[in-house]
């Protein structure tokens, strides 16, 4: 696993506008909004960081945002999926987080 990874400069303006704009745009919007925006965001990142093709192993980021992105509308239709989505890719987040520290651990 790389130590480091840089994001080009148009992609950390592009998401830093997006998040700035969203927490001003958030104080006039529906509490749940918030984690629509929160879940955009990571995705964008993760496309970012896939379109920079310097990741080692993509394959969970790219299924993790294909997940992500195929269901986060249903904010808007189906609150009870949506909330499984936020725990099942919060979920998948902490198991990877915690192979790659086990990985990281064993390398060291």
């Amino acid at each position: 696993m790389t130590e480091r990874m840089v994001v080009s400069e148009e992609d950390l303006y592009e998401i830093l506008a997006f998040l700035f704009s969203s927490a001003h745009l958030l104080v006039n919007e529906p509490h749940l909004y918030g984690t629509f925006r929160l879940i955009d965001a990571a995705t964008r990142l993760i496309g970012c960081a896939l379109e920079g093709g310097e990741l080692e192993d993509d394959k969970f980021l790219r299924q993790l945002k294909e997940d992500v992105d195929s269901r986060k509308l249903l904010l808007m239709t189906d609150e009870e999926t949506y909330f499984q989505l936020l725990e099942d890719a919060t979920r998948e987040m902490a198991k990877e987080m915690k192979t790659r520290a086990v990985a990281n651990k064993s390398s060291s």
